[in-house]
């Protein structure tokens, strides 16, 4: 029966289990909050307020039917709720692969995972977003059976190919975990070279099993379905050839910008930077702590493979960089670098017998993670702050161009729509005061999300019930040399807005994209 079912079910949940998954929830809820309750899109969910996400162009094979759960629409409350959920027990089985056992190593565990800024910069774009968290539960799902079970990597391809036909950066976030876990169990398990090398071969042959039926639908889509790749995130050159030493330099670059964007640029270094310099700190001090308290317990080539596994983690979550010249590193993409967080909180989980030493960096621990979890609460809300200014922002532009449009004579008659250039709505606020206290977030930061003739379209279509089809390219072109777009003005001008035969001309500046 379901009740005796769910019973038996219930009573073999690990507390650890419970506690990451309650500490996901309640965190995740409280920073997220505001997003999940107010409909705020940005340039791209704009145009996406309803999609079936076919992205076959862009080699997410799998993200249709995975976000299709929370149905086609752009539902800000569902989408976060199944979101939240998916992240809830992606925290379990993290808390589940590592053997963490101390209650504040789990609780801030899932804790930097649900505030991580990648999170937040995918919840800009939330009419996607339970999408991508299914895709990190898959690959989270993948790894604990090929850890757990013999020929475990066997069903757990078959969830990584989902997993990366969902999106590709799950690649590199399984790369990074794995490393993670590889690091615990040689730290603290004391594995022996072979059982090393037991894993590794299982943990590649679930690499290779997933990305060899990614690589076989990438060939029939191209070849046998003449499917068609955007020129994306160097999609189409997949394959090139390129010299070795410039992704590395990429790595270098990205790596460093990410962590420490404030020591070597012209933003003012934030509490952002100042946390992740702790952080590095406290992985430095924890990894000679460990080494030092078990010197007796561990062989020296597995030392060795320890502090090779530590420093190869840069280029596991920038490995992206190595498969295509054309890929660019956004904040969507960084979840991969989640397992620096984690590693000192590895650290402090493995410590039983405590002496000055360890206790000191175990409070360090604690209240360093506990703080960049607050921080990354801030940013996402800064984010989610900024979002709601474009869409104030972008709203009352569009609806003073629209009433400017309804008092054009012959408007009724329009049935096309050409806008050219940009509306200027700088402010200090948009431009300086977010991005110099926040890292990069990706499709939450700019002034407005009005940045293509689409946006306008969309936008007059379903908040103002006015539709217009978009004039082809040659028409556009056509209207530009015409005299009689040369004599307009531009917005907010009286003759900025024209209707020429069937086509609204919208003038909003000189500079033409």
């Amino acid at each position: 029966m379901p009740e005796q079912y769910l019973t038996k079910w219930i009573h073999h949940v690990k507390p650890r289990w419970k506690t990451a998954f309650l500490s996901a929830m309640i965190i995740g809820f409280f920073t997220h909050m505001y997003i999940f309750t107010n409909a705020i899109p940005n340039h791209d969910s704009l145009v996406n307020i309803y999609t079936p996400q076919f992205n076959f162009n862009l080699g997410r094979f799998y993200l249709s039917p995975f976000s299709g759960i929370s149905s086609y629409f752009d539902l800000p409350w569902i989408n976060g709720l199944l979101s939240i959920l998916y992240l809830a027990v992606f925290s379990v089985l993290i808390a589940e692969l590592l053997e963490m056992k101390k209650t504040l190593s789990i609780v801030l565990t899932s804790g930097l995972i649900v505030t991580f800024p990648a999170i937040s910069a995918i919840f800009s774009y939330m009419f996607t977003a339970d999408g991508y968290m299914a895709g990190f539960l898959l690959t989270a799902s993948a790894l604990l059976l090929t850890k757990k079970y013999k020929y475990g990597f066997l069903p757990g391809g078959l969830l990584f190919y989902f997993a990366v036909g969902i999106y590709q950066v799950n690649l590199p976030l399984l790369l990074t975990l794995t490393t993670l876990f590889l690091i615990s169990e040689i730290l603290y398990r004391q594995i022996a070279l072979r059982k090393f090398f037991t894993y590794a071969l299982r943990f590649f042959a679930l690499t290779a099993i997933g990305m060899a039926l990614y690589t076989i639908t990438f060939t029939l889509y191209r070849n046998f379905f003449a499917g068609q790749l955007r020129n994306y995130q160097g999609l189409n050159e997949v394959g090139s050839a390129f010299s070795l030493w410039e992704p590395i330099i990429r790595v270098r670059n990205a790596f460093s910008y990410f962590f420490f964007r404030g020591f070597g640029s012209d933003m003012p270094v934030n509490l952002f930077e100042i946390a992740n310099v702790a952080v590095f700190l406290l992985i430095l001090v924890g990894f000679v702590l460990v080494i030092v308290r078990g010197s007796q317990a561990y062989s020296t080539p597995m030392l060795v493979i320890a502090v090779v596994l530590v420093l190869t983690l840069p280029f596991t979550a920038y490995s992206l960089y190595f498969v295509s010249p054309g890929v660019n590193y956004h904040m969507l993409m960084m979840l991969p670098l989640v397992p620096f967080y984690l590693l000192p909180i590895l650290f402090y989980d493995n410590f039983i017998t405590a002496n000055k030493k360890t206790s000191l960096f175990s409070w360090a621990t604690v209240l360093v993670s506990a703080l960049i979890v607050f921080n990354f609460a801030l940013i996402a809300n800064i984010s989610y702050f900024n979002m709601n200014l474009k869409y104030e922002k972008s709203t009352a532009a569009v609806n003073r161009i629209v009433d400017r449009v309804e008092q054009t004579a012959g408007f009724e008659q329009a049935s096309k729509l050409a806008v050219f250039g940009e509306l200027a709505m700088e402010s200090k606020m948009a431009a300086e005061y977010v991005p110099e206290n926040i890292p990069r977030m990706t499709g939450a930061l700019g002034e407005t999300f009005l940045k293509f003739p689409s946006h306008y379209q969309y936008m007059m279509e379903n908040m103002y019930g006015l539709s217009y089809d978009l004039v082809t390219a040659e028409e556009y072109q056509s209207i530009l040399a015409s005299s009689v777009y040369q004599d307009m003005e531009s917005w907010p001008a009286a003759d900025s807005v024209r209707i020429i035969d069937d086509t609204l001309i919208i003038k909003l500046s000189e500079e033409v994209r």
